[in-house]
C-alpha cells in the first residue's frame, strides 16, 4: 500500500525534520506503516533540503514502513550538483494514487519529542517541563548532518557543558567530520567539552 504524506506550508524556527516524522508517527504508531511504502508530496517538500528529506525517510523504519520516498526534484539535483554527481541525477515523483493520505501543515508545528519507551510516544517539548539532563549524544542517524552539527556548534559556541552533563557528539559521515574541522565549528563544539 502506498500511503501519502502529502506536506504544506514551512517549517518555523525550532522545528525540524525530526518533528515531521515524529508527528507521522504520533498520527501512524509504530505499525502504521508495516507493509506500505510513505510517499512524501506537496509544496513544502520543496522547503526541506536533502539531508532533511534523510532524516524523515531513515526514520521510517520506526513506522514499520517498507520504505519511503520523496520526489527527485530540484532541490536532489542542486544536492547532487554540490556532490559532483549531478550527472546521476533523474527526475522522479508519486504516482497519483494512494491507499491512504495524511496532510501535514509544516507551519503548524512545534518542537515534539520522542519518550520512553517507544518513538511514537511523541509529545511537544514544551508539555515536558523541567527535566534534568545527565546525558547527551547528538549523532543518531537522524541528527548528524553537517547543518544538525553546525546548529550544535552555534548553540556551544563560547559556552560550556556542565560538569556533570556527559556530551557526546557524532557527526554522520567523514565528509562532515572534515567540513566541522575545516570551518571550525568542530573546535567549538571541543572547546565546550563535548566529546
Amino acid at each position: 500500500q502506498i500511503v501519502r504524506i502529502h506536506l504544506t506550508g514551512k517549517l518555523q524556527t525550532w522545528v525540524a525534520a525530526k518533528d515531521v516524522i515524529l508527528e507521522v508517527l504520533r498520527r501512524l504508531s509504530v505499525k502504521g506503516g508495516v507493509g506500505k511504502i510513505m510517499e512524501y508530496t506537496g509544496e513544502g517538500v520543496k522547503t526541506l533540503s536533502v539531508p532533511e528529506r534523510a532524516t524523515i525517510t531513515n526514520m521510517g523504519a520506526e513506522l514499520g514502513a517498507s520504505t519511503s520516498l520523496f520526489p527527485s526534484d530540484e532541490v536532489t539535483r542542486e544536492f547532487m550538483k554540490a556532490q559532483g554527481r549531478e550527472k546521476d541525477w533523474a527526475p522522479f515523483e508519486a504516482d497519483a494514487d494512494a491507499a491512504q493520505t495524511v496532510e501535514i501543515d509544516l507551519s503548524s508545528l512545534r518542537p515534539l519529542a520522542a519518550c520512553p519507551h517507544s518513538p511514537d510516544n511523541v509529545k511537544a517539548v514544551e508539555e515536558l517541563g523541567s527535566i534534568p539532563v545527565d546525558q547527551c549524544c547528538i549523532g543518531s542517524c537522524t541528527n548528524s548532518s553537517l547543518m544538525d552539527m553546525l546548529k550544535v556548534a552555534a548553540i556551544l559556541k563560547g559556552k560550556t557543558v556542565h560538569p556533570n552533563v556527559s556530551l557526546s557528539i557524532a557527526p554522520g559521515s567523514k565528509q562532515v567530520y572534515n567540513m566541522l574541522a575545516k570551518n571550525g565549528a568542530l573546535a567549538d563544539i571541543i572547546a565546550a567539552g563535548a566529546r
